[in-house]
């Protein structure tokens, strides 16, 4: 029976979901609850309240492999018939002797079932606090108001339901459990019901207590009874003899008794708060405000999404971004099993797709967020997951590609690590592997730790030697590439087939596999011939291209038509996640990467949407990127409980999404940290703290305000080359470890001691220690100076005044504006010490610089100096820079002058791939890292000297970063070696 509220709800917590009814029969209305090992699915009724209950090695099927026996053998006649074109034949070879059965499917456990006598509530309310992780059901009956609280806690395995009343002795329910799987039976042990079922290969056991306060208890055929109880707590655990992919010897039994005799030692109390100080520390890691908030927040959350479109509420945008990041929490936790196509969250034994592990995007969507969402413990189970396929993989390696050295993995696996082709020749596809291991890159990318990169290594380089034994030299195109072949672009054909040769994704991603490997090897030391076999490889494989209508080509030969609307854009994954793709470093494929997204169109399932979120994203485009999002956040892609939907349910679109609003404020792939790069019109003001960024680095605050970054703060956790961008401006140095820089709007690090210039001296604009409102930009030569000048803004500067004196103090500036301007100088009291007068007769435009002078009194010592823009017009002046001279009367000749001695810059004509001019006082070191931030070499020396790179063998072609650094000065190139 539904039960309907009917009340105005009062202003929200914005992390909440809520609703004024119960879920009734609809998965997608009710609400999930998870800890990484089970999951529970809260409908809410009344009279009957049914958790949906899963766990996360509760399968079908068992140990074993699917491989097709003989595949390997009909290699050659798929790859003549692919080589002649008659892709007829080709698509019959693979269809007949290629493809192996079927994986098994995630099923559910049953259902938790509470029953009541409660007729006619009213003030009904269900919601989930994404804030606790905890979902709670309330309304009155009878005068008295009922309060159901569920939550999963990870670090004691269980899910409890606490219940209470407003008054004492009405707390009276039933409460039992049900299964959908015939082989079970029910027991009991005190105030405990025991279910023992068995699916397939997996034995699973439930426990179910009861503690009440007061009140009387029984439990007597398969049901638990409380009447008349104060308050009452249910807790359940699920365990099953699932050991691994091949061992089913686990005695659940023991496991969950053993969980349970921990569990009944503790109260309420000790639960919540165990419960809240792991979730919390998490969860709380990350906050997002896009700006004021609609008044219609405080509506029914899927009265929300309805209306999202004419709203733009931003907070039902941060409610989805948040609620992903529960849901990773909820659903992947480490020593359990990684999120699948339903998270942890199916209620039918014949789920669509089987809720199984699709590799060709949804189980790597599924975990984009992990690291930039600051969830890296949430990324274990993949990790683990894909360690543990090894084993498997060299079989169909064996078995299909004739590979007896790597390991290969297709389009979908299981609880069993099957990883043979399956469904149809789409499913010949052995490119999963490779996109797998990629995550294991990006995890030490984000978390730099060369034990775990120790730990990963060998799956990496099993998954890179597979390529490296299976690639064959094509002979159609005269260019001998090699390629995949046979293979499929996921989930598109050709024509009517699938089957191909060297489709755009399998290049791309076997790229990203081929120099992860290298680098991870680099890292370690190890693997030197292997390293130049595969570097070797990467050469022959065939580039990522441009076809007839400008696209990027997602087959071997262009077969694009402009038409097709597939929801796979799978050859965009040079675009994200990869950024092989980019604007930096191949302009004209961005070009050809627009073309393609606009061929296909913006709508899409849910979470195809998402991933063009990332796509508009890394294109720079947020407004496109938003544009996304509004159409994601519908009733037909959104379900009421914020599910995605394909349709039907599919998780990875709430865990794209997230990814997606990451990438639109923040990227950090090839080296660089770029700061508000697809900021969408719609979120003008907003700030976001705790994200990460690749090279152990936490976007700790970043705020912006009118479309503008006014803020930003990063934290290292290692020693690493921390280079930032923010619209042309950049700050690239060496961070210390543990060490916290903050930004203005410039780049400019403001919680670092500023040197103080001794005068006389030329002072560069934008060499302040302070400012308020104005930018760093550069002028038509290049040369960076201050500029977007508004009334009240202003500008300091650190400096030593050897001797009490009047200066003369000149600016080097221009402007375009209708009145005139001024600069007032003052003291750190406020006191006026000078003023300069800048006026637009003298100047046409912002770039056509004069000089204009006035005296100035300045006291001996160091002091701040602090520069105020004043002026009626919206945009005041351009200022190079400031002079200030003594007269040498009044100036001790013996005084110090600050040196400012390194100076550094390229040098082209070298025997070396890179080489420096490095000019220094003292002794210096230079480091060059590669584009993705890692060290490369490192030359030391000592005043005037040529530093070379690369002289004994020749870096790889590509970008660099040199830093220079002597004494306390640094300096950072950007170079490139052809």
């Amino acid at each position: 029976m539904a039960c309907v509220a009917v009340f105005t709800a009062a202003a929200e917590n914005p992390l909440k979901l809520w609703y004024n009814s119960d879920a009734g029969s609809e998965f997608t209305n009710a609400l999930p609850i998870g800890n990484g090992y089970m999951g529970g699915l809260i409908y809410g009724g009344v009279t009957k309240d049914i958790i949906g209950l899963n766990e996360g090695t509760v399968w079908s099927g068992g140990p074993g492999d699917n491989n097709k026996q003989g595949a390997a053998s009909h290699l050659k006649e798929a790859r003549d018939a692919l080589w002649r074109g008659d892709y007829r034949t080709a698509e019959s070879i693979v269809s007949n002797y290629m493809i192996g059965p079927g994986p098994a499917s995630f099923q559910p456990v049953g259902d938790l079932v509470i029953t009541t006598s409660h007729s006619g509530a009213t003030n009904y309310r269900r919601e989930l606090d994404l804030k606790t992780a905890i979902a709670k059901t309330t309304y009155t009956a009878g005068g008295v108001n009922y309060i159901r609280e569920y939550f999963a806690s990870y670090p004691d395995h269980v899910i409890v339901v606490h219940l209470t009343a407003s008054e004492k002795g009405k707390v009276s329910f039933g409460a039992t459990m049900t299964t959908p799987h015939r082989s079970n039976s029910m027991s009991s042990n005190g105030n405990t019901l025991v279910y023992d079922v068995t699916v397939n290969s997996i034995k699973f056991q439930n426990r179910l207590n009861v503690v009440a306060d007061g009140g009387t208890v029984s439990v007597a055929n398969g049901n638990i009874s409380v009447q008349g109880a104060n308050s009452a707590m249910l807790v359940l655990t699920t365990a099953t003899n699932f050991k691994s992919y091949n061992d089913v010897s686990g005695n659940p039994g023991a496991i969950a008794s053993d969980i349970m005799s921990k569990v009944t030692k503790k109260s309420y109390d000790d639960l919540l708060a165990a419960h809240l100080k792991d979730y919390q520390a998490i969860f709380n890691r990350v906050t997002l405000n896009l700006g004021t908030a609609d008044a219609s927040a405080s509506d029914v959350t899927s009265t929300r999404v309805k209306n999202f479109n004419s709203t733009n509420d931003p907070s039902l945008v941060e409610l989805h971004y948040q609620y992903g990041r529960y849901l990773l929490i909820a659903s992947s936790r480490k020593g359990g099993q990684p999120a699948n196509l339903q998270g942890i969250w199916n209620k039918d034994t014949n789920p669509v797709w089987g809720s199984k592990y699709t590799t060709n995007i949804n189980l790597e969507m599924n975990y984009w967020l992990a690291e930039s969402a600051n969830l890296g413990e949430c990324a274990w189970p993949l990790i683990d997951k894909v360690k543990s396929m090894v084993k498997q993989g060299e079989k169909t390696a064996k078995v299909h590609w004739g590979v007896d050295d790597g390991w290969v993995e297709h389009h979908n696996t299981d609880l069993w690590n099957r990883s043979a082709p399956i469904d149809g020749t789409w499913g010949m596809w052995p490119t999963g592997s490779g996109w797998l291991t990629t995550h294991l890159w990006e995890h030490y990318l984000y978390n730099p730790d060369k034990e775990y990169l120790k730990d990963v290594y060998p799956t990496m380089k099993g998954a890179a030697l597979f390529y490296l034994n299976s690639l064959v030299e094509e002979p159609v195109s005269g260019n001998k590439y090699l390629v995949t072949a046979p293979s499929d672009s996921p989930e598109n054909d050709h024509s009517g087939y699938h089957v191909c040769f060297g489709p755009t994704m399998d290049n791309q991603i076997i790229r990203d596999v081929f120099n992860y490997t290298t680098e991870a090897a680099k890292v370690l030391g190890v693997d030197a011939d292997l390293q130049a076999q595969m570097q070797a490889a990467v050469k022959r494989l065939p580039p990522t291209r441009t076809g007839k209508y400008g696209q990027i080509m997602e087959w071997f030969d262009d077969w694009d038509d402009p038409t097709n609307h597939n929801r796979h854009i799978s050859h965009l994954y040079g675009l994200f996640p990869s950024a092989q793709i980019n604007y930096e470093d191949t302009p004209d494929l961005i070009k050809g990467a627009g073309v393609t997204l606009e061929q296909r169109g913006d709508d899409a399932t849910g979470w195809s949407l998402a991933w063009k979120i990332n796509f508009w994203a890394r294109m720079n485009d947020g407004d496109h990127a938003y544009k996304m999002i509004r159409m994601l956040l519908t009733p037909s892609k959104t379900y009421n409980n914020l599910f995605d939907a394909h349709p039907p349910f599919q998780i990875d679109g709430n865990f794209g999404a997230v990814s997606g609003v990451n990438e639109m404020l923040m990227q950090s792939h090839n080296g660089k940290i770029r700061i508000l790069p697809a900021l969408p019109s719609q979120w003008k003001d907003g700030s976001i703290t705790g994200i990460r960024a690749r090279g152990g680095f936490t976007i700790d605050s970043m705020a912006w305000k009118g479309g503008a970054l006014t803020y930003l703060a990063i934290s290292a956790t290692n020693k690493e080359l921390l280079n930032v961008e923010y619209k042309g401006n950049t700050a690239s140095f060496v961070s210390a470890a543990g060490a916290k820089y903050e930004f203005d709007a410039n780049l400019k690090i403001t919680n670092q001691p500023f040197e103080a210039m001794t005068l006389p001296a030329k002072i560069e604009a934008e060499d302040y220690s302070g400012m308020d409102g104005v930018q760093v930009e550069p002028d038509e030569n290049g040369i960076p100076n201050v500029g977007w000048i508004n009334d009240g803004d202003f500008t300091e500067y650190r400096v030593k005044v050897p001797a009490a004196g009047t200066y003369t103090l000149t600016a080097r500036v221009a402007s375009e504006a209708e009145e005139k301007s001024t600069i007032t100088v003052v003291d750190s009291t406020g006191k006026a010490l000078a003023t300069l007068t800048v006026d637009p007769a003298k100047t046409n435009g912002w770039n056509d610089w004069y000089e204009t002078s006035t005296t100035i009194k300045l006291d001996k010592g160091e002091q701040t100096l602090r520069f105020k823009y004043s002026g009626e017009s919206d945009f005041l002046m351009n200022v190079d820079w400031f002079d200030f001279e003594g007269d040498p009367s009044d100036i001790p000749t013996a005084v110090p002058m600050v040196s400012r001695a390194l100076d550094v810059h390229a040098v082209s004509m070298s025997r070396a791939s890179v080489a420096l001019m490095v000019h220094a006082e003292s002794d210096f070191e230079a480091r060059l890292y590669n584009a993705n931030g890692h060290l490369v070499d490192i030359r030391r020396g000592s005043g005037n000297a040529l530093v070379e790179f690369g002289r004994n063998g020749n870096l790889p072609q590509g970008n660099y970063i040199a830093v220079v650094m002597s004494g306390k000065q640094q300096k950072t190139l950007r170079l490139r070696a052809f």
